[in-house]
């Protein structure tokens, strides 16, 4: 059940959250939703009464910002950049009346602590508000993350540079790199140098490299498919998903159809951005549309 519930300062949020972690993304086989999710709706800020420390100060990133308003655009109007990425505000502007999408992306640019505790940075915090400027629109956007402050504070952001006033969002941990993971000593194994967690995950998304410690490529990466877009008639018009690297770049290798390059086994550049994941667009017949996408001005780093 969501509630709305006070917004807390920042420097509190690391109670609500779990012991370390040593990576960006979560290893093992994740738990099931029921036993990892959780939701509320934060009531933001809508005057410069947010405690000091905090990111969410509505008023003024809501008034300071020079985004143009809010234009539709025809879908074929879409277009992909050199490493096949599409932009956000494309898609986003993109959707027709009978249609819903959902973007997965990476949180924005973290510190140098991989815990779950570790923080967003200056430059992480002003990267998820100018997204968030980008989608400015007619419609509420919904929020899910994992439970790291990093993919929180990236959905709270966006939310806060679109100048929402609420905070839909719910937490699961099913979005880490888990969910594809079959094997974690084998994955781990794979993973010691000269190799390392982004080389194998590329590796087998495109190649099929390091197959035994890893599920089935089509059958995890559709059925991730499917549970981020939902059920049509409940969701949200637009929902973001805040995770983390090694779980999104399967999901855009997949969804392009190996098209996007993410390649970093060829080029230790080609690897996935902050904030750039995918987006999947569905309509009320079941159609689906998906992108690899990006939020800020690359799609890799």
């Amino acid at each position: 059940m969501k509630k709305s519930v006070s917004l807390l300062p920042a420097m509190a949020l690391s109670v609500a959250f779990l012991a370390a972690c040593t990576d960006d993304s979560s290893n093992g086989n994740p738990a099931t939703p029921e036993q990892t999710s959780s939701s509320s709706e934060m009531l933001l800020p809508a005057s410069s009464d947010v405690a000091p420390g905090s990111s969410s100060d509505i008023a003024t990133e809501a008034s300071s910002s020079s985004v143009d308003a809010y234009q539709p655009i025809d879908p074929s109007a879409i277009t992909l950049d050199e490493n096949g990425f599409a932009e956000m505000q494309a898609v986003y502007r993109s959707l027709q009346a009978n249609e819903k999408v959902v973007f997965a992306v990476r949180h924005a640019e973290r510190d140098q602590f991989v815990t779950r505790q570790g923080e967003l940075t200056e430059d992480g915090e002003e990267q998820a508000l100018e997204v968030g400027r980008k989608l400015v629109g007619p419609d509420e956007f919904t929020f899910s993350h994992t439970d790291y402050v990093r993919t929180y504070k990236t959905c709270l952001n966006i939310a806060t540079g679109r100048g929402q006033t609420t905070f839909p969002n719910d937490t699961n941990d099913i979005y880490s790199e888990g969910w594809f993971v079959s094997n974690d000593s084998l994955f781990d194994e794979y993973s010691k140098k000269p190799s390392n967690t982004h080389i194998v995950v590329s590796s087998w998304a495109y190649n099929g490299e390091f197959a035994d410690a890893f599920n089935d490529f089509n059958e995890k990466n559709e059925e991730m498919i499917k549970m981020l877009v939902g059920d049509f008639a409940t969701a949200s018009r637009v929902r973001v998903v805040c995770a983390h690297d090694n779980f999104l770049v399967p999901l855009a290798v997949y969804v392009t159809n190996k098209q996007v390059n993410l390649k970093v086994f060829e080029d230790n550049h080609k690897w996935i951005n902050y904030v750039a994941g995918i987006a999947v667009v569905t309509n009320d017949a079941g159609t689906r549309r998906s992108y690899a996408v990006k939020g800020l001005e690359s799609g890799v780093q």
